[in-house]
């Protein structure tokens, strides 16, 4: 099964790769009381976010007991971008989450890093429908980030292009995103 002291097996490689984190997760200790793992010195990364950056205080105690973990990005099918512009759009709203949860829920980040970094893209139908559901996130305290377009390629400057929305323990989209249709 090994050769110079390599796994050569896949499937001895995904197994290592699945249980690897999780053994970690469930035998080191942390210097938080809430589980969280503690952040490095890099905490001082802009935000720039036009919307709601207060934390919640549901959303501070999420910790890696709250898993599993995802981040939704919804993007809106009313501007009809291309596959390029959207995979950039969805690029910019998961790194202005990353910087949001940062702020808002560090230990929620640090459960949906080591847990894998779940990542959907849903269809928004609407911007209507995009505000809605960026007033119900807002509510509920999930971090959020809403991608405005500068206007330099195809659509228009300032349109709402992606509603980034988590990381979240996978419970708090219940109600929210639920209904939308993957890409």
């Amino acid at each position: 099964m090994t050769e110079g002291g390599q796994l050569t097996s896949p499937l001895a490689c995904f197994i290592a790769g699945a249980l690897v984190p999780i053994t970690y997760f469930y035998f080191t200790k942390s210097s938080k009381p809430d589980g969280g793992i503690p952040l490095g010195d890099d905490d001082d990364w802009d935000d720039e976010s036009d919307d709601g950056g207060v934390g919640n205080a549901s959303s501070s105690s999420w910790g890696l007991k709250d898993a599993p973990y995802k981040m939704v990005l919804c993007v809106n099918q009313e501007l009809g971008m291309g596959k390029g512009k959207i995979a950039a759009q969805v690029g910019h709203a998961a790194v202005g989450c990353y910087k949001r949860a940062k702020r808002q829920c560090p230990s929620a980040l640090s459960a949906w890093e080591k847990t894998g970094c779940a990542k959907i893209a849903v269809k928004c139908p609407t911007e209507e429908e995009m505000e809605i559901i960026y007033a119900k996130a807002l509510s509920k305290g999930l971090p959020l980030y809403l991608v405005e377009d500068a206007g330099r390629t195809q659509i228009a400057a300032g349109s709402r292009t992606v509603l980034g929305l988590g990381p979240a323990p996978v419970r708090e989209f219940e109600g929210i995103t639920s209904h939308l249709k993957l890409m």
